[in-house]
């Protein structure tokens, strides 16, 4: 009798254990279904969606809405709550930057077709930090961590751009300023004229000064504070006008950037390093 007890209890262990694990992955099937599209969601909404009865809808809304995990705004209908957009602005901000930047480089990579790039300023160099590649440039030799001159580069003027000159100029130290190509931009009072052109127009240009053959559009992103802390580029591989560059793949650049800068600014990020 003993053995059978055992067993007995045993069995509603497994089941209270199931309908535990069967609860919590309804109620977080419930909170998954809140998006853009629904920001709002009425437990007939809720019951719809889920293939629950309206009845054990509602509980669970109940009891999502006491933990303050969903508020309701009208008469049994829902919005995520407080809870929900702390859990959800924690796991973002424990992130890095390239990760949280990726859907907006994809976006951007899949809206062009060019190369995406997001990069760091580190000392006198851009440092990779984000690199999606189209067929063009597979050939070139730059990956995640690569280096590059930060006075050649659109991605490395763009953040240089915006930063103090007493700043631009430590920066940029005494040295020469290497020329990669003979486009590259090596006297300094060149460059502070084309560092103040991209101030007024939000973008910065490069023409095959770090590869022949080979074009780049950068924006900057900024933290909360308004410093520079990135910059987003695309880089082009083929024959383009200059019309294109400033007026269809300029735009696109800025707006990403700017998308990125917006997320930044929510979650208070001050560096794109953790």
């Amino acid at each position: 009798m003993a053995r059978e007890t055992n067993s007995s209890s045993l069995g509603d262990g497994d089941a209270n254990k199931k309908d535990g694990i069967q609860s919590v992955s309804r109620a977080l099937s419930i909170l998954e279904l809140f998006n853009e599209r629904r920001p709002t969601l009425s437990t007939s909404d809720i019951a719809g969606l889920t293939g629950l009865n309206r009845a054990t809808a509602y509980r669970f809304c109940q009891t999502l809405l006491k933990l303050g995990y969903l508020e309701e705004t009208y008469s049994r209908t829902f919005r995520p709550g407080i809870k929900a957009i702390s859990l959800a602005r924690a796991a973002l901000s424990s992130r890095d930057l390239p990760d949280m930047a990726l859907p907006y480089l994809q976006r951007l990579r899949e809206n062009t077709g060019e190369t995406v790039n997001m990069a760091f300023l580190d000392g006198a160099d851009v440092v990779y930090v984000s690199r999606l590649l189209n067929d063009d440039l597979l050939a070139l030799r730059l990956f995640v961590g690569s280096r590059l001159p930060a006075h050649a580069t659109s991605l490395g003027r763009a953040i240089l751009a915006y930063l103090p000159q007493e700043e631009v100029e430590t920066v940029l130290g005494d040295r020469e300023l290497e020329a990669i190509t003979q486009y590259t931009i090596i006297d300094r009072a060149k460059l502070m004229k084309e560092l103040d052109r991209i101030r007024t127009r939000g973008y910065a240009l490069n023409d095959e000064e770090v590869v022949l053959g080979i074009r780049g559009v950068a924006a900057p992103v900024f933290n909360a504070v308004s410093r520079p802390i990135a910059a987003v580029n695309v880089s082009i591989a083929r024959p383009i006008e200059g019309e294109e560059l400033r007026e269809v793949l300029a735009p696109q650049v800025v707006e990403t950037a700017r998308a990125v800068t917006a997320l930044v600014t929510e979650l208070a990020i001050d560096s794109g390093r953790h």
